[in-house]
């Protein structure tokens, strides 16, 4: 008689030891750790995108804008209610040209996430020498609520008209509401060029990494490195150069400025 034997279908198999776990646990651990860099600088650059793809809402506002107003763009600023500067709670500037608004929407960096504010969401700030006349500092340009006519710009392209500004919060204002960033500034109220304002944490490091997102009077958009304050000096030629309108008055004034105080 022919006696066929299976083998047992466990013989030969045995299970995971612990020293196995342990040394995958190990490996996974060091390629986290190596992987982890490229993983947060891959979310930068993903934010940094769509922070400058809002931008390009917001340059097509512009434009259709001063299309409806003889080339005009709003104004920079104003008193609270008037209709005539570009970002408000009232239905004037270019909010009607967006038909959207809140935190969660082109006014504002992704990295923002909550806004607790009467004042309308926005992590945006437009240049304020964009007005007509030009390039009045503050607080001399607070009552001059006519905006520029782009015709008037001589260098579109080397002219900022967006920036991402400083986030105030908790106790600017003496009250619990902890959003607002001003809506109209020069390069002091980009973030990343003061560290430590007044009720701003993180003022001193730019939206993204080491980097700001720029809308230029043209429609063109930058990532770059604000400038730097330092106590007593001016800052950089090329920081300022890019916010002044008239440049060949600005060139003409910065060497008397700096005849007067000394330069970075």
């Amino acid at each position: 008689m022919l006696i066929m034997t299976c083998a047992s279908p466990h013989k030969g198999r045995r299970g995971i030891t612990l020293v196995e776990v342990l040394i995958v646990i190990a490996m996974l651990s060091i390629l986290l750790a190596v992987l982890a860099p490229f993983l947060r600088t891959a979310r930068t650059i993903s934010y940094r995108t769509q922070c400058a793809n809002n931008l390009r809402h917001f340059s097509s506002a512009f434009n259709l804008y001063a299309t409806d107003w003889n080339n005009n763009w709003p104004c920079p600023g104003g008193l609270r209610g008037d209709r005539s500067y570009w970002s408000q709670t009232g239905p004037g500037g270019v909010k009607a040209y967006l038909k959207q608004s809140g935190v969660r929407t082109v006014w504002c960096c992704p990295l923002q996430t909550e806004w607790k504010s009467h004042y309308p969401a926005r992590t945006y700030g437009m240049n304020s020498y964009l007005r007509e006349p030009a390039d009045v500092e503050y607080p001399g340009c607070v009552g001059i609520l006519n905006g520029i006519n782009m015709t008037r710009i001589p260098e579109p392209r080397n002219t900022i008209l967006l920036y991402e500004g400083v986030a105030l919060t908790t106790g600017w204002e003496n009250s619990d509401l902890y959003n607002y960033i001003y809506r109209c500034a020069n390069w002091m109220w980009v973030r990343g060029f003061t560290a430590n304002v007044a009720y701003a944490p993180n003022s001193g490091r730019p939206w993204h990494g080491r980097f700001n997102n720029y809308l230029y009077c043209d429609g063109h958009i930058v990532a770059r490195p604000p400038g730097k304050c330092v106590l007593a000096t001016l800052s950089t030629y090329r920081e300022m150069y890019e916010w002044y309108v008239d440049k060949q008055r600005f060139r003409n004034n910065f060497r008397r400025w700096s005849a007067i105080v000394p330069l970075k």
